[in-house]
């Protein structure tokens, strides 16, 4: 299995720190996929953009940290196509704004509460939500999972 994780926009990530997330995604999600590539791509946006796209796609009036697009999303549910060699999954969208005025709050680095919005935006691409104590539980250790992998990973590297 590949991950391909494209963003654009204004990227808070350098090329070593996408790489170290994308790899953690890959690795959380290879039960899902087996040897299917997949991608993603991310697109950074101001708060105004989101409070609009917010307002649009989900009927909330305000903005947010983080929007999933999915692809493959019959009645809520996660079906994907069979027989494809590489699987587009969808889009995330996020506000770095949003996204450090969280990580303030919340007193943890930028870029790890960013790793965590990407990480979150993915995991609802391919069927993950938090509507019950149960969902929210299953996705959040993932999410976790994914994000503890990618601190390590780049503290390693001395980056973030």
């Amino acid at each position: 299995m590949g991950f391909r994780l494209d963003i654009s926009g204004a990227s808070p990530f350098s090329p070593l720190q996408i790489e170290t997330l994308s790899s953690e995604i890959e690795r959380s999600l290879a039960f899902l996929f087996g040897d299917i590539n997949t991608s993603v791509v991310v697109t950074c946006v101001n708060d105004k953009t989101m409070r609009e796209m917010n307002a649009r796609f989900r009927g909330f009036d305000e903005a947010t940290d983080v929007l999933s697009f999915p692809l493959w999303e019959e009645d809520g549910r996660f079906v994907p196509p069979p027989g494809w060699d590489e699987l587009p999954l969808g889009d995330v969208v996020v506000s770095p704004d949003f996204v450090r005025a969280n990580a303030a709050r919340e007193n943890i680095g930028y870029n790890n509460e960013m790793a965590r919005m990407v990480a979150h935006g993915v995991l609802h691409l391919v069927g993950y939500g938090h509507d019950t104590d149960e969902q929210r539980r299953s996705m959040w250790e993932l999410q976790e999972s994914i994000v503890a992998g990618y601190e390590r990973n780049v503290k390693d590297h001395k980056e973030d």
